[in-house]
């Protein structure tokens, strides 16, 4: 995510759930805001992109590689 981009107009990554790809620093922006409802995780095929997720609500984060 390019900084100061809203979340809502974040990139998307396909793979991954259409989830934001984000930077670190908007990822753990987002995990504080939510109180730590949020958790955020380093998306597996994206370089340097993040992503966030609520785990009391999810199942999974993401598509394991190879699926």
């Amino acid at each position: 995510m390019i900084p100061g981009v809203r979340y809502s107009e974040a990139p998307r990554c396909g793979v991954c759930g259409h989830r934001a790809l984000l930077t670190r620093e908007a990822a753990h922006a987002l995990v504080l805001e939510s109180f730590g409802r949020l958790e955020l995780f380093t998306c597996p095929y994206a370089d340097n992109g993040w992503h966030v997720w609520a785990p009391h609500l999810e199942s999974r984060r993401v598509p394991e590689p190879g699926r």
